[in-house]
């Protein structure tokens, strides 16, 4: 039997993507087509701290309690000057006290990063429902192990982790909706799809659109979700980097976004024999 082409770029990807982890730093990533269930991925299986792209978990916990009916996207959360916190976001930033949507709340966790709305919805969400909701996934090595600007947890080695191929599996079965319901899915993707900065946002086109969320501590870059080069050829992605150099560690990640992203432009272009 002959070779097969497809078979050829894919490896060509692989390679190529296996090359930008390997030039500095500890990187890693996996890459998921969504249609044709083809994958790669390097070092899929090293665990890296997640920073906040562990939002992705918490987002979908808060949903399936929305779905269970014990909470509703439209009930009020009050931040009050003992939730707030610092780091990223707006919340705490906050002079009086707001009252927003749940719904808002999760906004502003997802688009913002806002860590005082990460606490408030971990509370609602619960800590040990999160991991719960992982394991009934598969996902034994994604765990939220501390809230929000909790450096002494973090101090203490209980960070909130992942792995690249763990990760690219979460925001996959979301859209796939394996082991999620429709509803579920459709509200923690609609929420992923607001805009924010980070890694996809710098190594995709402007007009692409992408459901995601990025994570950036230092020497630290994440980012995981679904990217759709054409509506129909949907592909998911996970990109983790640690003990990177420099004070822009996301652009590390950004490339191997932008280089992905360009392989898989053309394969959703272009027949299985590779024309269009």
């Amino acid at each position: 039997m002959s070779e097969k082409s497809l078979d050829i770029i894919w490896s060509k990807m692989a390679g190529d993507l296996k090359e930008t982890c390997e030039e500095t730093g500890v990187m890693g990533f996996s890459i998921r087509d969504l249609k044709t269930g083809r994958k790669a991925g390097f070092r899929e299986d090293v665990l890296f701290p997640t920073a906040s792209t562990i939002k992705i978990a918490i987002l979908l916990g808060i949903a399936i309690k929305v779905h269970r009916g014990e909470l509703d996207w439209a009930q009020r959360v009050v931040v009050e000057d003992k939730d707030k916190v610092g780091g990223s976001g707006v919340l705490g930033h906050f002079t009086h006290k707001a009252d927003l949507s749940l719904r808002d709340v999760a906004a502003l966790m997802i688009s913002l990063s806002d860590n005082t709305a990460t606490n408030i919805c971990i509370d609602l969400a619960t800590m040990d429902f999160v991991n719960e909701t992982m394991r009934t996934l598969g996902l034994k090595n994604t765990l939220l192990r501390r809230k929000m600007m909790d450096v002494e947890a973090a101090q203490r080695g209980d960070e909130n982790v992942s792995t690249p191929g763990e990760l690219a599996s979460l925001v996959a079965k979301i859209h796939e909706r394996d082991g999620v319901s429709e509803g579920v899915a459709a509200d923690v993707l609609s929420i992923l799809t607001l805009p924010k900065g980070g890694p996809f946002t710098l190594g995709l086109p402007e007009d692409v659109r992408r459901a995601n969320k990025p994570g950036g501590l230092g020497n630290l870059s994440v980012d995981a979700g679904i990217i759709y080069p054409k509506p129909d050829r949907p592909f998911a992605l996970a990109v983790c980097g640690c003990f990177l150099p420099g004070n822009d560690p996301e652009e590390y990640a950004a490339e191997v976004v932008r280089k992905a992203f360009g392989y898989m432009k053309v394969l959703a272009e272009c027949t299985e024999l590779g024309r269009s």
